[in-house]
């Protein structure tokens, strides 16, 4: 249970500080390729059964800098799960 905590938690601190310096990095010459992002997903579509109207749709927005931190999150997890947990 700690250790899925500890990769759930690392997974999610690699992606916000990977959006973070991804954006920084697009603005400045030579490392802005950093802070470049595709979105994967499908648009979203509607079910209308007149009584409701269901609105489905799922999109991703993934840079470079985020990919780099959570391979480097993934691979750091078993030193730190060694390290914190035990």
């Amino acid at each position: 249970m700690k250790k899925g905590l500890l990769m759930f938690a690392l997974i999610l601190i690699s992606v916000f500080l990977g959006s973070f310096l991804g954006d920084l990095a697009s603005g400045v010459p030579g490392i802005e390729w950093l802070g470049k992002s595709y979105e994967i997903g499908f648009s979203t579509f509607d079910l209308n059964l007149h009584l409701f109207v269901l609105t489905l749709g799922l999109q991703l927005k993934v840079c470079i800098c985020e990919i780099f931190f959570i391979l480097i999150a993934l691979l750091s997890y078993s030193k730190l799960a060694k390290l914190i947990i035990g």
